[in-house]
């Protein structure tokens, strides 16, 4: 691919599983065949320590990886601007694992920067108004940068038990999803399962892509308007 493409996972909500689908998604692009890049621009690095973790299992700073994991601090949001501008040049995939705050100025610039923003949440009656005010924010980006910002908007139902939810809240999260679905793109839900509660910067963990994959299915078929591989 020519382009590069830049998607930030972002929620300010807590355990939505944000960097771990950001991680794992990485994985399901280089199965795909897609060159990819991580920046983990989270104060808590998990992304970044994981990398290092996984090094240190998997065979050390020697073997191959199959992408780059870098960290920034977009705090500094005089250098950001040029970060994004050497990221265009890197012709490939570039996910950011965003912080979870909505109180950061490198925050905005970093969403009006993006081509995609991925955003997972929870059905329940307290991720549901965080999630709201995300969108918010992005609403509200978007009517001042006006064309300049073109970013797409993708949510992400993580982490749904189908044993829970009784009658009303059942209706409430069709509601939820359909008003969301008035912002951006609600893809299908990811299913609560223990082989998510981890990630590896190295390879695939078992079973985690097929959980996944009809979810990032639906981001990539935005991006590349197919589902099929890049490998020829």
């Amino acid at each position: 691919m020519d382009d590069t493409i830049l998607i930030t996972f972002a929620n300010q909500k807590g355990g939505v599983g944000k960097t771990t689908l950001c991680a794992i998604f990485a994985n399901y692009l280089v199965k795909k065949g897609c060159p990819v890049m991580i920046v983990d621009c989270d104060a808590q690095q998990s992304i970044k320590e994981r990398r290092k973790n996984d090094l240190l299992v998997y065979g050390g700073e020697d073997m191959k990886l199959p992408y780059e994991v870098i960290s920034f601090d977009i705090s500094k949001t005089e250098q950001l601007l040029v970060f994004i501008e050497n990221l265009r040049q890197s012709r490939g995939i570039v996910l950011i694992d965003s912080p979870g705050t909505l109180d950061l100025q490198g925050l905005v610039i970093l969403l009006a920067s993006s081509d995609f923003i991925v955003c997972p949440f929870h059905y329940d009656k307290t991720t549901i108004p965080s999630t709201v005010s995300f969108i918010a924010l992005v609403e509200r980006i978007r009517n001042e940068m006006g064309k300049r910002m073109s970013a797409q908007l993708i949510l992400i139902p993580n982490k749904q038990d189908p044993r829970v939810g009784k009658r009303d809240e059942l209706v409430l999260w069709d509601e939820t999803r359909e008003a969301f679905s008035n912002y951006g793109i609600v893809t299908p839900k990811i299913t609560v399962r223990a082989d998510m509660e981890r990630f590896s910067t190295i390879s695939d963990l078992d079973n985690q892509l097929e959980i996944v994959s009809p979810a990032f299915d639906v981001i990539y078929k935005e991006i590349f308007g197919t589902t099929e591989s890049l490998i020829k």
